[in-house]
């Protein structure tokens, strides 16, 4: 048996290359908690998703260029060279620049597709198209697109992505631990490198620290998540979407009851006036209290009561999950809870206050002295040559907007964008089918492009709805380098034959910019390999200054497989987001150096629904209710990442009759004739989706849920159907958060499920020539 090391956004595996030729995964001994993500990994090398040749539409073909696009995901797609599908490509994206510059091509290319630091999908497509000139690029994300924007006139930064409150800290000085939309033990799964779990433990020593009554642990959620189950803490299940009235609720109580900390309001907040004035309804007319918010979330006020005096005297921690600001208005929700930890008061104490980030990726556990990786170098412009770059940006998520309305004027961040005209669009492993809201509205948009271009290891919609398909190696087939959470750094030296004619995307990528006679700007005239030796040895060196000795060779390093910086960093061991502010007298980066519950930089940007302090205004969605009674959300998923692995064995068996699983209350199933393992359709005016029913006490009464990331798969491709794929967002809205941010709302939908009739369509096959 042979084994060889490899790594990914779900963790480092070995990969045994067995003598009867069968594969088996391993995992690698320094995981801490392995999950099952990669346990299908050797399979899915040669699985028959996988797209193993180039392939062109086959009218796009014959045209040599934009042809029908109506058309796409109905025709057959015709297996052609490499060098064939370059050059068309190639031709596509430089006739467009050149006609209608960087405004016409789209290549943002989502973040969690594929992983590397040399080819890394993302960041080389990102390379290529500076080079050509430009591209329209995205402010923000999907993830925390609202977040983002609000944040940083609240406390002065973004939040959702700094350095987390480390778990002993919390484990120490905390007493309560609320868990807001935080399913931690799902999220942590992933990173952003290659994750080594290192933080588990803390969540059994959380759990151990609960069951002997030292601490409180409390979840605020739509159900009750995995992270609730396991560390058993108590539920307080809310109505989908009414976070922000929850919160405003908590703090009227605070200060009518006068438990609120005054103290900390007047030396370290500013515009409590104005909020107060809003709580205590002399604005409106509606005293925000616990009777007002008890309506709104369907919490009782006995709950809600005990929960406010909890939080207050004793010293607490509010975990904040991503998706609670993935909702209509879903600024205001941030804005809202970071009042409420100001009135509690315990920001700035060890492990306690607020916390936007230690829920995800690995975070909290021991922080490494550690160099960190570069990438690729900056590409020398001058040098070669070439201009500087232009990007055009639009809002994250507004994808199908630009498309459908070119040249439309929309708010952002108090500034106005104009939206581009795009025609033609490069994705590097980014599941656009998958990941965007309302599948049918973009699939209108879609038929817009002249061109599309896709580099995909497997034959996703993305890539069955495309012009030009261009199969890429996995990390496994590829030469690269990669750090972990933990410290490691971990070589992935392709010893498995790539499958079919797949190629790595630095080698796309560089064969396109050779075709414009720009290859050496995009090599620099270094091979992969010598892009990894390059970077390893800057990485060494950068160790050696950080106490570092005996430190291994490239080729030592490169034998082994991976290497480990195990020095602990202790000047973060006890890191709070707010300590030097609180203690130090360090003022934040906001216009007034404090917490900002009233900004009055975002109250004259002159958005109706932004009045500079946290208020509440009912979701829209919330008007459809009589026609669609049942509150959709779409959590993430503990057998994949997104849409990544959907294919895996791990995720099909965890479906429902080979359907995605709807998990739905006993009284809500009951009340429509449902029981497990029922094939139902889950629909609304947007689209209609098959699920099979999973019937479960965790879920209350009025909400399903439905796992993101499931693959879309149309009934009728190229054509708003029934997706038997059941992809969530084929029922999400698709308008912009607010004109703030302009970011998604995934998690305020409302649906209806019934029992399907009729023989359920078979899936289109894929037709290759």
């Amino acid at each position: 048996m042979r084994q060889i090391l490899s790594a990914n956004r779900y963790g480092a595996f070995w990969i045994n290359l067995n003598g009867d030729e069968s594969t088996s995964t391993q995992s690698f001994a320094d995981d801490v908690a392995p999950n099952s993500m990669n346990d299908d990994a050797a399979r899915l090398l040669d699985s028959k998703e996988r797209v193993g040749y180039p392939y062109v539409r086959k009218s796009y073909l014959l045209a040599q260029g934009a042809a029908k696009s109506e058309l796409r995901g109905k025709e057959e797609f015709v297996r052609v060279s490499w060098d064939e599908a370059l050059n068309l490509a190639a031709k596509a994206l430089k006739d467009s620049f050149e006609k209608h510059g960087a405004q016409s091509i789209y290549g943002e290319c989502y973040f969690w597709g594929g992983s590397g630091k040399v080819s890394w999908g993302r960041s080389a497509a990102h390379r290529m198209l500076d080079i050509l000139g430009g591209s329209v690029r995205e402010l923000g994300d999907y993830s925390t697109g609202a977040g983002q924007v609000i944040l940083p006139y609240i406390i002065g930064s973004q939040g959702v992505y700094e350095e987390a409150t480390k778990w002993e800290a919390v484990l120490k000085g905390c007493e309560h631990v609320l868990l807001w939309g935080c399913d931690a033990m799902v999220t942590s799964q992933t990173h952003h490198g290659v994750p080594l779990h290192e933080n588990y433990p803390y969540f059994d020593a959380l759990k151990a620290k609960k069951v002997r009554g030292e601490i409180k642990i409390t979840s605020i959620d739509v159900w009750q998540n995995e992270t609730a189950t396991y560390l058993g803490a108590k539920c307080l299940n809310i109505t989908p979407s009414s976070d922000t009235a929850l919160a405003l609720g908590l703090c009227g109580y605070l200060l009518e009851s006068g438990l609120y900390d005054k103290d900390f309001i007047d030396k370290f907040t500013i515009g409590f006036d104005r909020f107060k004035s809003y709580l205590l309804g002399e604005i409106d007319g509606i005293k925000k209290d616990l009777g007002w918010a008890s309506a709104i979330c369907k919490v009782s006020v006995d709950e809600l009561e005990n929960l406010a005096i909890n939080l207050r005297r004793h010293p607490s921690l509010l975990l904040i999950g991503r998706s609670i600001q993935r909702v209509e208005n879903g600024e205001q929700c941030y804005h809202a809870i970071v009042s409420l930890a100001a009135m509690l008061g315990h920001l700035g104490q060890l492990g306690c206050g607020l916390d936007f980030s230690l829920g995800y990726g690995c975070a909290g556990a021991n922080s490494y002295i550690a160099p960190k990786l570069l990438g690729l170098s900056e590409v020398d412009y001058k040098k070669h040559g070439l201009k500087t770059p232009r990007h055009i940006f639009i809002p994250s998520s507004r994808f199908s907007d630009a498309l459908l309305e070119p040249n439309k004027c929309v708010g952002y961040d108090g500034k106005s964008l104009v939206l581009p005209h795009i025609r033609v669009a490069y994705n590097a492993s980014g599941a656009m089918f998958t990941r965007h809201q309302d599948t049918n509205r973009l699939l209108k948009a879609w038929q817009k492009l002249d061109t599309i271009i896709t580099a995909e290891p497997f034959w996703t919609a993305t890539a069955r709805l495309s012009d030009i398909v261009l199969p890429v190696a996995l990390e496994s087939e590829r030469v690269d380098i990669l750090a972990s959470s933990g410290g490691h750094i971990f070589a992935l030296k392709g010893e498995i034959k790539p499958f079919g004619e797949s190629r790595s995307d630095y080698e796309i990528c560089r064969g396109i910019c050779e075709i414009w006679g720009r290859g050496l700007a995009f090599s620099e005239g270094k091979s992969e390999l010598e892009w990894v030796r390059e970077i390893y040895l800057d990485a060494r060196n950068k160790a050696m200054n950080l106490g570092y000795e005996n430190l291994p060779s490239f080729d030592e390093f490169w034998q082994r497989g991976y290497f480990k910086f195990d020095k602990i960093d202790e000047k973060k061991h006890y890191y709070t987001r707010f300590f030097d502010f609180v203690n130090g007298g360090r003022s934040l980066a906001t216009n007034s150096g404090k917490i900002e519950i009233y900004s009055s930089e975002l109250a004259d940007m002159g958005y109706a629904d932004f009045s500079g302090y946290a208020s509440w205004h009912e979701p829209a969605e919330w008007a459809r209710r009589d026609k669609f009674s049942l509150f959709l959300i779409s959590p993430h998923s503990k057998h994949r990442l997104h849409s990544q692995l959907d294919n895996s064995l791990v995720c099909r068996n965890a479906k429902i009759n080979g359907l995605e699983p709807v998990v739905m209350s006993e009284f809500d199933a009951g009340a429509r004739g449902l029981k497990d393992g029922d094939i139902v359709r889950v629909y609304n005016d947007r689209g209609e989706i098959l699920c099979g029913v999973s019937v479960s006490a965790r879920v209350g009464r009025g909400v399903v849920l439905v796992c993101e990331g499931a693959w879309y798969e149309p009934a009728i491709w190229g054509e708003p159907s029934l997706c038997l794929g059941g992809n969530a967002n084929v029922l999400t809205s698709d308008i912009g958060c607010s004109s703030l941010s302009h970011s998604n709302c995934a998690h305020t939908a409302l649906v209806e499920v019934e029992l399907f009739s009729g023989k359920i369509p078979p899936k289109s096959p894929l037709k290759l020539c």
